[in-house]
């Protein structure tokens, strides 16, 4: 073969192996996708197959299963520190054995200079070594599939204050972290309730991919959802204005040192206190971020939220003085 053909089938390679990325294709449509005859396509296919998990979608189909596909990712120093971070902080949240966590660390591994590359073997030495839950990782890996590709799942869900599960057929939009732990939520459309819906990941017992195909709507957006969100939860009705004061010294400190949130605003009092303003369409994940304070976060507004707060602390203040 001479070089100028070697260079052209390269290149072709290249653009299948884009192309069957993104779905199936017969021989004959990828032969008219790239300007060549069938039995081309059909060579270079086989060829493309060595290196690639091609699999027959269906009779004279082919497509690459993304499942087992290898990226070939080529970073910059900043964009590797980047990835370095977000792993870390993947295996500081992760407090169950995930082999796809501590394989996605081993492989990052390997393209990081040498201090980042020692750092992520250790992360997923860590990561392997807790416990492990089975039924657990087979869940993620189900959500992974339906959502990669667009198929429609069937999720038992145990929500925390349910008296028993409930079963959903639900059409994945989004898979994404939590904001303020370690857990994983699914926003999507639930045929059972008929309205996008969230569901925290660690609450599904079981989950079975069906053969019902489904599409994301063109209007459906994550951002307008979470901009009013104080992590992932958002609220049907209008954000509301919470206020938080915080004692003077550490607390204002580092209250001051962080952007909490999108819609904040921090003023400092004369006394070194400082009062943090948010907008926020459901209160409920910030529950716990006030009462980490203790005593030094103090509910402002709304009204309602004080004095579940204030009942909270009260009743935390009448165990301890039963204690002592």
């Amino acid at each position: 073969m001479s070089a100028t053909r070697a260079v052209a089938r390269a290149e072709r390679l290249i653009k299948m192996e884009q192309l069957y990325l993104q779905r199936a294709f017969s021989d004959t449509e990828m032969a008219e996708r790239l300007g060549i005859n069938r039995s081309t396509a059909f060579r270079d296919r086989g060829l493309l197959s060595t290196q690639a998990p091609l699999y027959e979608v269906r009779p004279g189909h082919w497509q690459i299963d993304k499942r087992h596909y290898l990226s070939n990712v080529r970073l910059t120093l900043f964009e590797a520190l980047a990835l370095y971070l977000a792993g870390k902080r993947m295996a500081r949240h992760t407090y169950l054995s995930q082999p796809h966590v501590a394989s996605a660390l081993e492989k990052l591994a390997t393209t990081l200079p040498a201090p980042m590359t020692k750092q992520l073997v250790n992360a997923t030495t860590r990561v392997l070594k807790q416990r492990k839950d089975k039924d657990r990782l087979d869940v993620i890996e189900k959500l992974a599939t339906a959502w990669s590709e667009l198929r429609k799942a069937e999720l038992t869900y145990f929500s925390l204050r349910a008296q028993a599960p409930l079963v959903h057929v639900f059409s994945i939009y989004l898979i994404e972290p939590a904001v303020w732990s370690e857990g994983i939520y699914v926003i999507g459309y639930s045929d059972t309730h008929r309205k996008v819906i969230t569901l925290r990941a660690e609450r599904i017992q079981e989950a079975h991919v069906l053969l019902t195909q489904f599409e994301i709507p063109k209007d459906f957006s994550l951002t307008p959802r979470l901009n009013d969100a104080w992590g992932i939860w958002t609220g049907p009705d209008a954000p509301v204005q919470v206020c938080l004061r915080f004692s003077a010294g550490a607390a204002a400190r580092r209250v001051q040192e962080t952007t909490w949130h999108g819609s904040q605003e921090i003023v400092v009092e004369p006394d070194g206190g400082c009062v943090l303003s948010v907008r926020v369409g459901n209160t409920t994940e910030m529950k716990p971020f006030i009462r980490q304070w203790g005593p030094d976060c103090e509910v402002l507004e709304p009204q309602a939220l004080r004095v579940e707060i204030a009942a909270e602390m009260a009743a935390a203040a009448a165990r301890y003085s039963a204690a002592t």
